[in-house]
């Protein structure tokens, strides 16, 4: 049995050119719209992967990119120079299409097919990823002087924003994203078209909280996923494989649009997303949560598990950073027990806090999905959680001491915070005592349990508060 295979690049490099969300949003799109193309002119073949069944995909309004950079399919005689010749005609429609020119698109992007001739046990999947993985190395640096499509991606890309949504539509700033939970309140479309500094607007004013000006970018990649291929046998088990993913990105689009949120790409098990700190009653951690349940679902009696990068930046902070660095924490995410989640906050004042919450350890996370969710506050709420960092940072010795014993940790905060104006934060000691604990007893390889504690309420400061 013959097979073709199709991976497609540089996309990294191309989204690390991104200076806005419309050229971040545009560049991701190009190549799920690229590879679209591709995949329609041989739609009646059976794919391995993606899942092409449905026929919405190959329909524009969409919104976001869902195809992935590789596609797997049973290839018939002759297919291979049929594919290459394909390739061509998309990419000359592309460039009339965006107005760039068909030799540099034909050079910049890194378009590799592989044909192999596999047994009929053997997995494609399986046999013609490290072919694609060994091409994704070699790319030839580009001799153009200048980058015509990130020239294109800064200036106008309205066929793209047309194809994906129907019509022309700017894609929301990092401003308009951070403020998503206030939209409901004040015109922000008329305000962030106004030159001047729109956090100084009176009226935006009387609704703002610190976290207003600051957006997170998050990236998720399925762990073990590997071992879920391992498993498939025959054309169905491909068939669903592909299918579940497929699914699993447009539900997660769906959650993350009704958070507020903005999808930059879902294709196979990966995710790339912009959202608001804070979205009603709901956290960026609840908006992970919900996605990671969803995917849990899909892949349940598997090994499959879902990651997180979460990188929590002031909204002029460069996109292209806070994107490399949502990526960097993906990857601690991703090491040792995986099924994590690894964030970050860097404050406008350069001050940094984070941490990673393993999900996999039941009795933490769900103590940490409590504790963090705890964003309700004010100046009172604020100047206690103030206290109590300093009084955590000036006795962490000793908490590391005890925090094995939950009534000794119960004791240090009944008789340090022990006046009547801690009355009403009895309950959230109660959690705090029982956070400590389970993060001491989550792994023998944190050096000091209160590290996780100590980032999860500075980040509860950070949104409860109502100083910077």
């Amino acid at each position: 049995m013959t097979y073709l295979a199709l991976t497609i690049g540089p996309i990294y490099k191309t989204l690390k050119d991104a200076r806005k969300t419309r050229e971040l949003w545009g560049g991701s799109y190009l190549f799920s719209y690229i590879m679209k193309e591709i995949i329609h002119g041989f739609k009646d073949r059976k794919f391995i992967v993606p899942y092409i069944q449905e026929k919405s995909l190959f329909e524009s309004g969409n919104e976001i990119g869902l195809f992935h950079d590789r596609f797997i399919f049973k290839a018939q005689e002759g297919d291979l120079e049929k594919l290459h010749n394909h390739v061509d005609e998309v990419l000359h429609t592309l460039s009339e299409n965006i107005n760039v020119d068909y030799a540099f698109l034909k050079h910049y992007l890194q378009i590799s097919i592989v044909e192999k001739e596999l047994k009929e046990k053997q997995n494609p999947i399986k046999e013609m990823n490290p072919y694609l993985d060994t091409a994704e190395l070699f790319y030839e640096v580009s001799q153009y002087e200048e980058n015509l499509l990130t020239n294109m991606l800064q200036g106008n890309n309205s066929f793209l924003t047309k194809e994906a949504f129907g019509k022309k539509k700017p894609f929301p700033s990092l401003p308009a994203i951070a403020m998503n939970d206030i939209a409901h309140k004040v015109d922000l479309n008329t305000l962030l078209n106004d030159d001047d500094d729109i956090f100084q607007n009176e009226v935006l004013k009387a609704h703002l909280k610190p976290y207003h000006k600051y957006y997170a970018i998050i990236q998720a990649d399925g762990d073990s996923m590997g071992k879920v291929i391992d498993t498939l046998k025959v054309e169905k088990d491909f068939q669903d494989f592909s299918k579940k993913l497929f699914v699993y990105g447009k539900k997660a689009h769906e959650i993350i649009k009704s958070y507020g949120g903005e999808t930059i790409f879902a294709g196979g098990d990966d995710l790339l997303f912009f959202a608001p700190v804070v979205s009603g009653d709901q956290t960026i951690f609840d908006l992970c949560d919900t996605i990671s349940n969803d995917f849990d679902e899909r892949f349940s009696g598997t090994e499959a598990t879902l990651s997180f990068g979460i990188a929590i930046r002031y909204h002029k902070y460069p996109l292209y950073e806070a994107l490399e660095e949502s990526r960097m924490l993906l990857r601690e995410a991703k090491k040792g027990e995986k099924n994590s989640i690894a964030f970050s906050v860097i404050k406008h004042s350069g001050q940094k806090f984070g941490s990673i919450v393993q999900k996999s350890k039941t009795v933490l996370y769900e103590h940490f999905k409590t504790f963090s969710s705890n964003i309700h506050g004010g100046e009172e709420s604020d100047n206690f959680l103030h206290s109590l960092h300093h009084k955590i940072e000036n006795n962490k010795h000793l908490l590391k001491q005890i925090a094995s014993n939950e009534t000794q940790l119960q004791n240090f905060f009944d008789n340090n915070f022990n006046e009547k104006e801690h009355e009403e934060y009895r309950e959230f000691f109660k959690v705090l005592v029982s956070y400590i604990h389970a993060s001491y007893h989550v792994s023998e390889k944190d050096t000091n349990p209160l590290d996780r504690v100590y980032a999860t309420l500075r980040f509860i400061k950070f949104v409860q508060g109502d100083k910077a």
